[in-house]
């Protein structure tokens, strides 16, 4: 950098840098002052701190960048996260200013946005953060979206009411001791109280010191081991282990259980925003979810990978259309509304079935293969494999 020239016009700077003309308007004069006697500094000293201190003055994603330690390109403006060559979206990028600026951490942030690179739609990488912030969406750490899915029970009348009722009640219990207790389900046990004829919970080193006798109470087994039982086991062509199943609300022919992805090929899916409703998966925030269930349904709580969504409709703001949905639990429904579920529960579980699936990925990339099929009417991904196969080991480093 050798040519820095700049006159100030009032609350107006134009700066030049190797040529390359710079106008900032400036809010108030000392603001423009302070930017002027920076260019007067660097014209003595044009050392590369004091040409990034004017280059951040001038570009708020360049400042945002050096504050939160990512890298831009100072022709473009672009921000991108270090290593890689995906711009980060507008949106984003004044989330984590906002983040930076008041010490939160950024973990859910950016691993949303390196599952979101991979992403091969150039249109949801623009537009997915902005459409999950303004609703009820959460992120848990691992960056993988909480989202809730409207299914009826397959199985239902099949399924001893009893049994269903028990089943429903676990998993409940599961999400309420994780989420409100912030504990662990294997820490708890389940019992019924011959009295009320009700099952309840209550912290396993307690029911230890109980006599079942004379509590009037029989303890039926850990509350973690029940939710494994039931609805973490193989499901055969017949169900006959009762496992619980669900079907979807419009075609009722997909068959949905916790703990395995529903998934749909991506190139059946439908890419184009301006369609609500079109072919893929469909997935939502409570809005939507409430608007559509009825008294029959059941809601399930998903994780959705920001990689595997489709389309962002562009009118109706609460659903999304995803080629994969990784449903992990029963919500509370009642009068309704949805019992909101905010924190990450069985994201490990996803995330070893995501490791085997990014694996697969590379050894694509490295066969020279395609390793990501194109939705219909989606924007075409311009990126070399080569950004694809670095964003996908990255995010191995970090699961593993």
């Amino acid at each position: 950098m050798k040519n820095i020239q700049a006159v100030k016009i009032g609350n107006v700077v134009n700066v030049s840098l190797d040529g390359k003309l710079h106008k900032k308007n400036c809010g108030t004069p000392q603001e423009a002052d302070e930017l002027f006697r920076m260019v007067l500094t660097a014209k003595d000293n044009p050392s590369e701190e004091n040409i990034k201190a004017i280059r951040a003055y001038l570009n708020e994603k360049t400042r945002v960048a050096l504050l939160a330690g990512l890298e831009n390109d100072p022709e473009t403006g672009e921000v991108f996260l270090a290593g890689f060559n995906t711009p980060l979206p507008m949106t984003l990028i004044e989330v984590i200013k906002d983040y930076h600026e008041n010490g939160y951490p950024l973990d859910a942030i950016m691993n949303f946005w390196k599952l979101l690179m991979l992403n091969p739609d150039t249109r949801v990488r623009e537009d997915l953060f902005d459409f999950i912030s303004t609703h009820d969406f959460s992120l848990t750490d691992a960056g993988y979206m909480v989202v809730y899915k409207a299914v009826y029970e397959k199985n239902g009348e099949e399924m001893d009411a009893e049994a269903r009722s028990f089943a429903e009640y676990v998993s409940r219990q599961v999400l309420h001791v994780r989420k409100n207790w912030s504990k662990s389900p294997y820490a708890y046990v389940v019992y019924k109280d011959l009295n009320t004829d009700t099952w309840e919970i209550t912290k396993k080193v307690t029911a230890e010191t109980w006599d079942e006798t004379e509590k009037q109470v029989e303890i039926l087994a850990n509350l973690g081991e029940l939710f494994d039982s039931i609805f973490n086991v193989e499901v055969e062509e017949d169900n006959s282990t009762g496992k619980p199943e669900f079907t979807d609300m419009y075609s009722r022919t997909m068959k949905i259980v916790l703990g395995e992805p529903v998934k749909q090929d991506r190139k059946d899916c439908d890419a184009d925003p301006r369609r609500d409703c079109s072919n893929g998966l469909h997935v939502g925030a409570t809005a939507y979810v409430e608007r559509f269930a009825n008294s029959t349904s059941k809601i399930l709580v998903c994780y959705v990978n920001p990689a595997n969504v489709v389309a962002v409709p562009q009118y109706d703001h609460s659903k999304m259309r995803v080629s994969e949905y990784y449903p992990f639990a029963l919500a509370t429904y009642e009068d309704g509304k949805i019992d909101i579920i905010e924190q990450a529960y069985f994201e490990s579980d996803y995330c070893e079935y995501e490791v085997e699936e990014l694996e697969r990925q590379v050894e694509a990339i490295q066969a020279q293969e395609l390793p990501r099929e194109t939705a219909m009417n989606a924007e075409e991904d311009h990126r070399p494999m080569t950004e694809l196969q670095k964003i996908i080991e990255s995010r191995l480093v970090d699961i593993e």
